[in-house]
């Protein structure tokens, strides 16, 4: 690798910042992915720790990447999961569409653990708990879906934390946590009951998407798991992309 060029006028830290956001941006470094260390940086562009570390910490403020405490620099994931077959997060269908999001918070605190799949992700025994995160996400003032998110009850600080954004990229910032890879995921029918016919405007017994899936950070730790009930006339208010 070329080191970069001093005779260029740009400082040389931007000219770093740069050529690792290209690479993020074609591809060459995909999320998830560690960066090289400071000290492998310095040899492969010829440049000082100070200048690597001033480009380091402009792509972090900038949201490129992660650094995550004894382990390195990542780059960051999108503000979403990709589904499967590569459907796009509802943000991500959101924001490409200029649609505008909004997102209601029903609950934020830690409560008993009771499903069996929390169980086995997190390893609670009866009597264990989690710190569950419940919304209803809107698209121009529609609401499309409640999604209920399980973490681990040591997380109980997000109940202070502003729920209304992407969770994801409050993990990332905030947690130095980075979702990376999915587990089980179950997608089926179900019907509304009274409560989520509330929630979503329609009307009991409508057919809705209903499906759960557990995400690991790049360690395969545990994360989350999400619950999410999504009404089935979604269509008529945004597409979904694949």
């Amino acid at each position: 690798m070329k080191a970069a060029a001093k005779e260029n006028t740009t400082p040389l830290y931007i000219q770093l910042k740069n050529r690792l956001i290209s690479k993020i941006q074609t591809g060459a470094l995909l999320p998830g992915d560690k960066l090289p260390s400071e000290s492998e940086l310095q040899r492969e562009y010829g440049m000082s720790r100070v200048t690597v570390r001033n480009a380091m910490a402009e792509l972090e403020v900038g949201g490129f990447i992660v650094k995550v405490q004894g382990k390195g620099s990542f780059v960051a994931q999108p503000d979403m999961l990709q589904l499967p077959s590569g459907v796009m997060s509802f943000t991500g269908n959101a924001k490409m569409q200029g649609i505008r999001l909004t997102t209601e918070v029903l609950e934020a605190g830690v409560r008993p653990v009771e499903s069996e799949l929390d169980k086995s992700f997190f390893g609670l025994e009866d009597g264990g708990e989690i710190m569950a995160v419940k919304r209803i996400r809107s698209a121009d003032g529609i609401p499309i879906s409640v999604e209920e998110n399980h973490f681990s009850a040591k997380l109980e600080t997000l109940a202070g934390d502003d729920l209304t954004g992407s969770l994801y990229e409050l993990l990332m910032r905030k947690y130095r946590m980075i979702p990376s890879n999915k587990g089980r995921r179950s997608i089926y029918i179900s019907y509304a009951s009274e409560e989520t016919a509330r929630h979503l405007d329609i009307s009991v017994g409508t057919p809705v998407i209903d499906s759960e899936l557990c995400v690991f950070d790049i360690n395969g730790d545990p994360i989350h798991t999400v619950h999410e009930i999504v009404r089935g006339d979604n269509n008529k208010y945004m597409r979904w992309y694949v």
